[in-house]
């Protein structure tokens, strides 16, 4: 009986850049957040031309504060929201929220809205320190990247958890650029333009 000739197996992966089809989507989600904030930012500082009268240092900090006081906002009214929904004994067993239900969802949006937060203020922080006064608004721009971040995931949440992803990447990913910004200049000293 003659041997069947059996042709080498290919590798899926070859063919898909090494990722499967459950990580295309994020993969997607990824560039398009990139492209998206890339756009925004580039939109927002064509057609919107504003600095500051000083560039002192507390003009710097007041900057910081005003920009992260609107940032905060969507947890505050986060925090508003679930303290109405406590009142609601159908959406907790016993003393704990039920799984997956809208005070859960809303608790995990703000414990995640003060983890990124913190990353915001601190990025935003050293950002004001370092920039230069033309490139003030920049802490402007992404503070509405930041925000416009904060509610598309906080929704998107609410309507699938992996709808989130994208507003998640709105606010995560600028502030990757703001500390890598950050980390060419103050190791480097090299300073890209903003």
């Amino acid at each position: 009986m003659p041997k069947r000739r059996v042709s080498p197996r290919r590798d899926p992966r070859t063919r898909t850049l090494g990722f499967n089809a459950r990580q295309w989507p994020f993969i997607f989600v990824l560039v398009g957040n990139w492209v998206f904030a890339a756009v925004f930012y580039g939109l927002a500082k064509l057609l919107w031309d504003w600095q500051p009268q000083d560039w002192t240092v507390g003009d710097r900090i007041a900057l910081v504060i005003k920009v992260a006081v609107f940032a905060i906002l969507p947890a505050v009214l986060a925090i508003c929201i679930v303290a109405a929904q406590r009142l609601d004994p159908s959406m907790f067993v016993g003393r704990m929220p039920k799984p997956n239900s809208a005070v859960d969802i809303n608790n995990r949006f703000i414990l995640n809205t003060f983890e990124q937060f913190i990353l915001f203020f601190i990025g935003m922080a050293a950002l004001a320190l370092y920039c230069p006064l033309e490139e003030a608004r920049t802490l402007i721009i992404l503070t509405m990247l930041f925000v416009m971040g904060r509610l598309l995931f906080w929704v998107g949440y609410h309507y699938n958890p992996y709808v989130r992803a994208f507003g998640f990447g709105l606010t995560f990913y600028p502030m990757v650029a703001v500390y890598l910004w950050l980390m060419l200049y103050m190791v480097f000293g090299i300073r890209v333009q903003l």
